[in-house]
């Protein structure tokens, strides 16, 4: 079984095992944020990490659509298309997917924890956000790989239950 296919049916089993009110398809959406963590205490606890939103946030869809009309429009520029054929063009398509990855890995990063400035909290700066992940690729694969699993980001409500919605380990 491939990983996209446990993906799948780790996010089937917790819509199952909670139920799905078809309600949801219609309220007006919540956003729930996922906490990665990059750094660890000595027990292995997490002591620094960043906030994302999921997929199917306003952040990520509005970078996604950007990213996705620059790619048409350089494609539909002969001057500014790329040749795939030959090893420049190759290594700049490779080069325009990572920027796509990271420019959505810095969207949908909305906040972070443990960090500090002079030993106080630091507040949150995407530029800041960016440095790290340039210097550290490995968090940033962190934010992509978390963005990628829905189960973080279902906010999902009992059938019958409740009217208390049930959270994902978002928080």
């Amino acid at each position: 079984m491939t990983t996209a296919q446990n993906t799948a049916l780790n996010t089937a089993q917790t819509i199952a095992s909670v139920g799905f009110d078809i309600s949801n398809f219609t309220a007006p959406a919540e956003q729930v944020t996922f906490k990665v963590p990059v750094l660890f205490d000595d027990d292995g606890e997490p002591t620094h990490g960043f906030i994302i939103v999921g997929k199917n946030s306003d952040e990520h869809r509005e970078e996604w659509a950007k990213i996705r009309a620059e790619g048409r429009q350089r494609s539909a520029n002969r001057r500014t298309a790329i040749d795939e054929s030959k090893i420049e063009g190759a290594e700049k398509v490779v080069g325009l997917i990572d920027d796509n990855n990271k420019r959505l890995a810095i969207a949908v990063t909305v906040g972070w924890y443990g960090f500090t400035s002079a030993g106080a909290p630091a507040p949150f700066n995407k530029a800041l956000a960016k440095a790290a992940f340039d210097k550290y690729p490995t968090w940033q694969d962190r934010v992509s790989y978390a963005m990628d699993e829905d189960a973080n980001f279902l906010k999902l409500s009992s059938q019958a239950s409740s009217t208390t919605p049930a959270t994902s380990s978002a928080d």
